[in-house]
């Protein structure tokens, strides 16, 4: 029997190790790496049958990417977990064809992944959201265990090989949907970064049937002087998996600016909207 101690000092021992990496969109376009996606959210509304996202290749190299669907939760705290198939709940992918599942992409081509909705007829009201998951795999060569265990080292060699994935939600709604939104707690507090700047935390409240999406704007207003923007984010969601989402945003002001003696209005606005028109949900924070 060869025991691990004289197998180390044989051979070369080579483990591939995959990375994934999950990337939460919020932008009109969104790069990671060598791999762009637009738009990075699809929404098929009641009479909407069909759409499209756009895959780029910013890389310097032709790259194979890989598109399929992921089912993922938003947590109190905006991050995401992966859910079980088995796991009930609303979710799109059942819905969804799309075409193709697979591209070999040139530097700086792109390639349509075109996306078909199929409802079923007895389909309950509500909104369902799968997430399309697009991958950049290591080529055949990086992947290579002939190539690790080549090396003249001695023991065990670990090779990370990391695969960039970038993942969009694909929303159906589905029949008589309602949201509405407040908003509670507003507080500054200090950053955990090293520079210790000022942030403002909102608790972000949800009932209906249906996510909420928009941007926020945090306005202050001094006694005295006119009013100026501290603080903003665009395409904030809170999707319908959760009633309550804890948002914070950086604080940003004029050098010297004291943030004193005023109130500090956040409004929370269906995005592309003025902050009128658009508002969904409003609160303040008095400051001495």
């Amino acid at each position: 029997m060869v025991t691990s101690k004289q197998l180390a000092g044989r051979y070369t021992i080579s483990v591939l190790v995959t990375l994934m990496l999950f990337v939460g969109v919020s932008s009109k376009s969104f790069a990671a790496g060598e791999l762009m996606v637009t738009p990075t959210r699809v929404v098929f509304e009641p009479r909407t049958r069909s759409a499209q996202v756009t895959l780029v290749n910013q890389g310097g190299e032709t790259s194979n990417f890989r598109i399929s669907f992921i089912r993922q939760n938003m947590t109190e705290s905006g991050d995401f977990v992966e859910v079980a198939e088995s796991e009930a709940g609303l979710f799109s992918d059942p819905m969804i064809r799309y075409s193709p599942r697979q591209v070999s992409l040139p530097p700086g081509q792109s390639q349509v992944i075109r996306l078909l909705l199929r409802k079923p007829g007895d389909l309950t009201d509500g909104e369902y959201r799968s997430h399309m998951l697009f991958q950049a795999l290591p080529s055949p060569a990086s992947t290579s265990v002939g190539n690790v265990a080549g090396s003249s080292s001695d023991g065990i060699s670990i090779e990370l090989i990391p695969i960039v994935g970038v993942s969009i939600p694909v929303i159906v709604r589905h029949g008589d949907l309602n949201s509405t939104v407040t908003l509670t707690n507003p507080e500054i507090t200090l950053s955990n970064d090293p520079t210790g700047s000022l942030k403002i935390s909102v608790d972000i409240n949800r009932q209906g049937n249906s996510s909420a999406y928009g941007d926020f704007r945090a306005t202050f207003s001094p006694n005295e002087g006119q009013p100026i923007i501290i603080a903003q984010a665009n395409s904030v969601a809170v999707y319908a998996n959760i009633n309550k989402r804890h948002f914070e945003m950086p604080i940003t002001v004029p050098t010297g600016f004291q943030l004193s003696n005023g109130v500090i209005d956040i409004v929370f606005i269906k995005s592309g909207s003025d902050a009128e028109s658009g508002k969904m949900a409003q609160t303040s924070l008095v400051l001495n």
